[in-house]
């Protein structure tokens, strides 16, 4: 009874200070329920003429605590901009056909998620599909008769037979237990693996039943169609992909008569492989493995039978993806970040490459991460979301090889916008004080900031680590601004976007001198003159959980912390994520019985006999990324040793808390809740 008594009233205590910290915002400044004001553009599709673009819109319904997702159509000049969709249903996978008359994409619309057609000249619809597990990557047939999609295929695994009885008529027993075999047997975000795997199939463009084409308990994904009709396609079908992830091969097949060619025999991974639209080439994107948890994404290019293999993109400092190829087979679009920028750019086949569009943006409303979309029509158009610190991601085009000026055809929240006054956002560098990297960071101030004043100052930290935040719209980051904090957020050693030395440093050596990176961030901000240096607080999550439990192991200058999901003791992480045989594989040299030291030191847990700091643990329910018993490890260290301490355990979110508006809201309600209390 004593325990239920005190979880109750921590409950009130914190339910309180979200309200009042609430109450006191400035109607002016970005509040909660403004996120539901909020429109955001992604995943454009540019017509094969380049003359429309669908887009998916973006926003978030009150009364379901979700996001749905409606298409919109626009020209490229800008005009004829009107729906295609409306309601809270959720569409996507837009794709067109060869010729321009079509598109078709997913929509849950009839209950599960189907496959539909829509006829362009006459706005007819209709769902050609009647599956049971969603499809998904749809692709037309260069004659665009068909459509290739990818799917889950139930199966069955072998199951330990037992002598159980059967219970009596009427009789009320336990269910079944649940028996897993599986390496991997839970996904973040996805629950418990069920068994079966992804395969591909075809279906004619004027619906029927579908053609699956792969088989084998074996994953297949990254389809496409070749200009003669066969398709291509990722797998590892060695039968060992569990225990030894990171090994997809290139196959093409033969729809007519199933005949599988493997294309590629050295080890992966091979990712994404395209073949030009002259038929003669391969691109793909990969790496040779050298079994490490940060390698620098290639771009790779062979004739069509996995000959004369070359890398091109020896000129490029950072990570290549989406890849396109260009209507003259001549060069690819790609994306990449760079300095925490997202960009697009074109790459010929000697390796020479140039920046074809900048501030691409993504539609999330959690932390500032790069990101964004883009699109490229037969004729060089493209589409693209764009974006900045203070601006959501709209629609952006642009044409290569002309240099004509990128223009930005929507402004969904210019109304909104103007009601609001959000926190201004700066960036700056920093020298590293252990060696010559220098470190990027951006300073967010809270509204109607005033340089003579003293504010509170929050170091949030980014996951990953092998990511990076960029200036990116970030609603969560502007709520913590608005409650009157100067927000502080950095890409410390680890990070993409600065080249591969940079991104590299951390290979077995996490955190490293990340701690050094984010202390010099700090000071930085600090010698700007109007921080309270009595009222630091620090904040991160997953990576930036194991970075924020680190510092506070070797600093006591944070008057409170928030830990958000994550990694206490490495050791035990490794064996309980979801991708123990990635993690332990690709981020340590051995296992960890065969040398417990090497976990130990890189472990916050090893650290925590020196915290004093007041903290807060917070992490989702059901995550299985950073699982919740490295959080009840280090709240019960903490508490065994007098630290003030909470634990909060957000209902219904996995390790993607943001997914869902109210566990936002909740997630920064708590941190600031918590930061309020010991806020002198």
């Amino acid at each position: 009874m004593m325990m239920k008594r005190t979880a109750t009233l921590v409950l009130l205590l914190f339910s309180f200070l979200s309200l009042s910290v609430t109450a006191q915002v400035d109607e002016s400044h970005f509040d909660y329920m403004d996120l539901f004001d909020l429109q955001m553009v992604s995943s454009p599709a540019i017509s094969p003429d380049g003359n429309t673009i669908i887009y998916e819109r973006h926003q978030f319904d009150v009364m379901t605590d979700r996001r749905f997702v409606n298409l919109w159509s626009i020209s490229f000049s800008g005009e004829n901009h009107h729906p295609l969709t409306s309601g809270t249903n959720s569409y996507g996978n837009v794709t067109w056909s060869p010729s321009g008359d079509r598109i078709a994409y997913t929509s849950s619309e009839e209950g599960s998620n189907q496959i539909f057609v829509r006829w362009m000249n006459s706005g007819e619809t209709a769902s050609i599909t009647n599956l049971t597990e969603s499809p998904g990557n749809l692709s037309w047939s260069p004659d665009g008769s068909m459509i290739l999609f990818s799917k889950f295929v139930p199966g069955t695994s072998s199951v330990v037979k037992t002598d159980m009885p059967a219970p009596p008529s009427g009789a009320k027993w336990e269910q079944s237990a649940q028996v897993i075999e599986k390496a991997v047997y839970r996904r973040d975000g996805g629950g418990y693996v069920a068994d079966g795997f992804d395969h591909l199939f075809v279906i004619s463009a004027d619906g029927g039943a579908p053609r699956q084409l792969t088989s084998g308990d074996y994953d297949h994904g990254s389809a496409s169609w070749t200009p003669d009709g066969n398709i291509i396609f990722t797998a590892d079908r060695s039968g060992n992909a569990d225990l030894d992830p990171n090994n997809e091969q290139i196959y093409e097949m033969n729809i007519e008569t199933g005949a599988m060619t493997k294309i590629t025999d050295k080890r992966g991974p091979h990712s994404s492989p395209r073949v030009s639209p002259d038929g003669k080439l391969i691109a793909y994107t990969g790496y040779e493995d050298k079994f490490l948890g940060y390698q620098l994404t290639d771009l790779y290019v062979m004739n069509r039978n996995g000959s004369n293999l070359r890398k091109i993109s020896q000129k490029v400092a950072n990570d290549i993806s989406s890849t396109t190829w260009a209507d003259d087979s001549k060069s690819l679009f790609f994306r990449y970040t760079e300095e925490g920028v997202a960009k697009v750019g074109n790459i010929k086949l000697n390796g020479d490459y140039s920046e074809v569009a900048a501030d691409l943006s993504s539609t999330t409303i959690g932390r500032p991460y790069s990101g964004g979309s883009y699109s490229v029509a037969t004729n060089g158009r493209i589409a693209f979301t764009a974006g900045t610190a203070t601006q959501p991601a709209e629609l952006s085009v642009g044409h290569f090889p002309t240099r004509m000026q990128n223009r930005t055809l929507t402004n969904l929240n210019a109304q909104f916008l103007k009601s609001k006054t959000l926190g201004q956002v700066e960036e700056f560098w920093v020298n590293s004080s252990v060696d010559d990297f220098r470190v990027q960071g951006w300073i967010i101030t809270p509204p109607d900031f005033d340089p003579n004043d003293q504010y509170p100052m929050i170091l949030e930290i980014h996951g990953g680590p092998h990511t990076a935040y960029g200036p990116q719209f970030s609603p969560e980051l502007q709520l913590m601004a608005s409650r009157g904090y100067v927000v502080v957020y950095t890409n410390p050693r680890g990070s993409t976007s600065y080249g591969e030395e940079f991104a590299a440093y951390i290979n077995h050596n996490y955190p490293s001198e990340d701690h050094n990176d984010l202390m010099d961030a700090v000071d930085y901000v600090i010698d700007q003159g109007y921080i309270d240096v009595n009222n630091l607080f620090i904040t991160g999550g997953s990576g930036g959980g194991v970075l924020s439990s680190w510092a506070i192991g070797k600093t006591d200058r944070f008057r409170a912390a928030v830990v958000a999901k994550p990694v206490i003791n490495w050791y035990s992480f490794v064996l309980t994520a979801d991708g123990s045989p990635f993690y332990s594989k690709y981020w340590f040299t051995k296992m960890p019985w065969e040398d417990p030291e090497q976990y130990l030191e890189r472990s916050p847990i090893s650290l925590v006999g020196n915290v004093t700091t007041p903290t807060m643990l917070l992490t989702g329910e059901q995550d299985y990324r950073t699982p919740m018993s490295e959080t009840e490890q280090y709240y019960a260290a903490l508490k065994l040793q007098g630290v003030d301490a909470a634990m909060v355990r957000i209902q219904g979110s996995g390790h993607g808390i943001a997914a869902k508006p109210s566990n936002l809201f909740r997630k920064v309600a708590y941190i600031v809740g918590w930061f309020d209390k010991y806020r002198k």
